[in-house]
């Protein structure tokens, strides 16, 4: 009885302790379940989603989706040689026109902005894709930089967006 209540204990601490609580959201891989680093717009619906219930989206009047925002001050690493953003999108039409857009600002301004067409991953409808993007970075972050990652439509079919993530390498 003994052993087997100190199997127990070891067990609940090993993996009680060692698991992340899921509403801890992390400033680089977040949903729509919890609201950590997003713009403040109100663009989530419960229409569609890849992961939970809720997802943003863009159409032919919200041209950009929820935000995640990302301070550098937050990074560990200043120097990664890459970012790589993911998210995950569907539309209900065929080869929606938009981009997955990775931005970093300094005092409010852009040094860097690059998109990756949705067009060539989103082909068949109601089908969520993995659109990726990576940047290779010359020179090293600072704190007084934002990492911005969003949706943006160029077209006017409805897109829905989940899961975005960065990924620091």
């Amino acid at each position: 009885m003994r052993k087997a209540l100190s199997i127990l204990v070891v067990s609940v601490i090993t993996f009680g302790c060692g698991t992340k609580n899921k509403e801890e959201a992390s400033p680089f891989n977040n949903d729509f379940e919890v609201m950590g680093n997003w713009s403040t717009k109100d663009q989530l619906t419960g229409e569609a989603s890849h992961s939970g219930v809720y997802s943003t989206y863009t159409d032919s009047t919200l041209v950009f989706s929820q935000t995640m925002v990302t301070s550098c001050k937050q990074l560990k690493n200043k120097n990664p040689k890459s970012i790589t953003a993911t998210v995950w999108a569907m539309s209900k039409m065929q080869n929606p026109k938009g981009k997955l857009v990775l931005s970093i600002d300094k005092n409010d301004k852009s040094v860097i902005w690059q998109g990756s067409d949705i067009q060539t991953t989103v082909k068949v409808p109601n089908k969520w894709e993995l659109v990726q993007l990576k940047i290779d970075l010359k020179e090293p972050l600072t704190d007084d930089m934002v990492i911005k990652l969003y949706g943006l439509n160029e077209g006017k079919t409805k897109v829905y967006w989940d899961d975005f993530s960065l990924t620091f390498e």
